[in-house]
């Protein structure tokens, strides 16, 4: 198992708070933590993301590491 840190912005972060830890298994992916937010906050189902890993845009099948920071955003609108 490894930890990491999940970071929320905009009105995310209104709806579920600053940040939380997760531990998962070695080997987790983007997607595999995106689908278990989703699982665990009602809000997040069904809703489109941007990631960021340690600072970095990052697509669903990006390897996780321990001491990750993820930052979730909602997507950029406008027009």
């Amino acid at each position: 198992m490894m930890r990491i840190e999940v970071k929320y912005y905009a009105w995310i972060r209104e709806k579920i708070g600053e940040k939380e830890t997760l531990e998962v298994d070695e080997g987790t992916t983007v997607g595999k933590i995106v689908e278990k937010l989703r699982g665990r906050h009602a809000d997040l189902a069904g809703e489109n993301f941007l990631i960021a890993v340690n600072g970095r845009t990052v697509d669903l099948n990006t390897c996780l590491n321990e001491g990750d920071v993820v930052a979730v955003f909602p997507p950029a609108g406008g027009g």
